[in-house]
């Protein structure tokens, strides 16, 4: 059950992180069963794009791997170099399981720090949006910084707008919350991200339950160029 949150007396941010983290711990076998036979066909294109251009042994990063299926598991049988972090302890001792050769991270993604280009690929799917508002432009800009250049982004966005709290979540008494910027809130963010040419974005919408369910896609690359790719850049998303 979906519902906006209420306008008085709103959580701290402190909670709301504290609610998803707690959220994602509790129904972790759940989820992991219900994600892993979902077939997202908007999520499996951008993942073969992904997978067209990397080098053999590339270095990627999985913000919000979750249980590790598909994709840290997919990533991990293509032989790259896999980091996955996640928020919850509860779903990466189920990502090991199937992606034992990659390094897991149990940390908010805000908190990470890596050296500057340390990655050829940096992927977040339905992870992004449990960050505020106010933390996604930085999230964003701490990508761009710890790819290579040259290096590709990949993510998926909300597409409602404003703070949107879940009761029940998979169970009774798990509150899930996302924070949404709406679809031209997030060409918005990334207008405003400087040295990242978007190749590819656009709204895809994939059944989730009972429910068809819209998400805003992504896929970049790190301008090597520096003023010419962001000019680039704003021409395309300016195309949209």
């Amino acid at each position: 059950m979906a519902a906006q949150a209420p306008d008085s007396t709103p959580p701290t941010t402190e909670d709301q992180k504290a609610s998803i983290r707690a959220g994602y711990d509790q129904v972790a076998t759940k989820y992991r069963n219900w994600v892993a036979p979902r077939n997202v066909p908007a999520r499996t294109a951008y993942v073969d794009k992904l997978l067209s251009v990397l080098s053999p042994g590339a270095k990627i990063l999985e913000l919000g791997c979750g249980p590790g299926v598909p994709c840290t598991q997919l990533f991990v049988e293509k032989a790259f170099s896999v980091t996955g972090v996640d928020v919850s302890a509860s779903q990466i001792e189920l990502a090991k399981e199937v992606a034992a050769t990659a390094t897991f991270i149990h940390a908010d993604m805000m908190t990470l720090s890596f050296p500057e280009g340390t990655f050829d690929a940096i992927t977040a799917f339905y992870s992004i949006f449990h960050l505020p508002r106010s933390e996604q432009p930085k999230m964003i800009d701490k990508c761009l910084e710890w790819l290579k250049p040259g290096g590709y982004f990949l993510c998926n966005l909300g597409t409602e707008e404003g703070d949107v709290l879940r009761e029940g979540w998979f169970e009774e008494g798990v509150r899930m919350w996302s924070f949404n910027l709406g679809v031209e809130g997030n060409k918005e963010l990334f207008r405003g991200v400087k040295g990242l040419e978007v190749l590819e974005d656009g709204v895809q919408g994939e059944k989730v339950g009972r429910v068809e369910v819209d998400f805003y896609w992504v896929f970049g690359r790190k301008a090597e160029g520096g003023e010419k790719g962001k000019e680039e850049r704003l021409e395309s998303i300016g195309e949209i």
